[in-house]
């Protein structure tokens, strides 16, 4: 299955000595291997995350989807910047494990769909694009889960899983409509 969600991303071979990187437990992490795969694919995932919950913030009507889209842009922020200073240590940036998160398919590009949105269907049309968008996020994670090799990498793929989940159930939970078809 990772192998499915990391298409296109060929490792290159570890360096010889790996550099540790800081754990947030102040132990030390050797990242390399699927591990900096996975820290690669996941930081384009949610730097795209990012880009939607910041599309327009300030058109969601229902209170508790902006209190959400907030708490998804503050964890996914965090956790783009540890995933970017374990990629940063893990060996020079060689451009080899660079990732882009492409639009599957012919799908349009969600922040350009939720810009053009009018104002009465925003919260449907941000459910309907975060939905499938953290719904992936916890495939990938839960499957990385089965070969990371370092235990912070593994703790963060936990978190992400865990807490893609909890936001899709707390989305299912909101009085939003789906949009019209």
């Amino acid at each position: 299955m990772t192998a499915l969600l990391l298409a296109g991303c060929a490792p290159t071979p570890p360096p010889t000595t790996p550099t540790p990187a800081p754990a947030p437990s102040g132990t030390t992490t050797v990242v390399d291997g699927l591990d900096l795969v996975f820290l690669h694919a996941m930081t384009a995932h949610q730097e795209r995350t990012l880009a939607i919950v910041r599309a327009a913030p300030q058109r969601i009507r229902e209170p508790r989807l902006r209190t959400l889209v907030a708490a998804i842009d503050a964890t996914e922020t965090d956790e783009v910047a540890q995933a970017r200073q374990w990629i940063s240590a893990a060996r020079p940036d060689t451009g080899h494990h660079r990732h882009t998160h492409p639009d599957p398919g012919d799908a349009p590009d969600p922040v350009a769909l939720l810009r053009g949105t009018p104002e009465a269907g925003y919260d449907a049309a941000l459910v309907a694009v975060l939905v499938p968008q953290q719904r992936q996020a916890a495939a990938l994670a839960r499957a990385h889960l089965a070969v990371a090799v370092a235990p912070a990498v593994r703790a963060l793929a936990r978190r992400i899983d865990e807490s893609r989940s909890a936001q899709l159930r707390l989305i299912a939970a909101l009085p939003v409509a789906p949009p019209a078809r």
